[in-house]
């Protein structure tokens, strides 16, 4: 398990790509546990309705599995589908906890209307980072250069927010 999570973090510190990973169901099925249950308790955060959470999850792992399916589709990698999802289901999951102290503090401020500058610019940090992990991770699998897979993961993050904002407003 140790050696999984350090491919992982390796990964999402573009020192390996999704390649580096099996092609195996069981670890996409995990990752992809992994991913949801952080994801689900990140939501939660700033949002209390359950049926709310269930909902942006479900949008978000949907959009997700379209994006990426359909761009490795366009560059006949189908094949290289299930490590590139492990990789994006595990950095995810990764991220999302290091996201999670810093969402936890951001609504604290915002409950207790303080207005500290730190946690949003590390918030801010975590964003491009995860932009930057999924761009790394769409660079190795597509073979592409990897300007071309930060532009993909800047896109995808414009594209989600897009979806985010028409599907739940401004609380998405």
């Amino acid at each position: 398990m140790n050696s999984l999570l350090t491919v992982f973090f390796d990964i999402a510190l573009f020192r390996r790509g999704p390649e580096d990973l099996p092609a195996s169901r069981f670890l996409l099925t995990a990752s992809f546990l992994a991913y949801t249950v952080s994801s689900v308790a990140t939501s939660a955060v700033y949002t209390e309705e359950f049926f709310q959470i269930i909902l942006e999850v479900l949008a978000d792992i949907s959009l997700m599995l379209a994006w990426y399916g359909v761009l490795l589709f366009l560059f006949s990698r189908r094949a290289r589908l299930p490590q590139t999802l492990t990789a994006l289901f595990g950095t995810g999951a990764l991220l999302y906890v290091v996201a999670f102290p810093v969402m936890s503090w951001l609504q604290f401020q915002v409950d207790s209307q303080i207005n500290l500058p730190l946690p949003t610019l590390l918030m801010i940090a975590i964003l491009m980072w995860s932009i930057a992990v999924a761009g790394h991770i769409v660079h190795r699998a597509l073979e592409i250069p990897i300007v071309a897979g930060i532009l993909m993961g800047i896109l995808y993050f414009l594209v989600s927010v897009a979806v985010f904002s028409i599907l739940f407003g401004e609380s998405g």
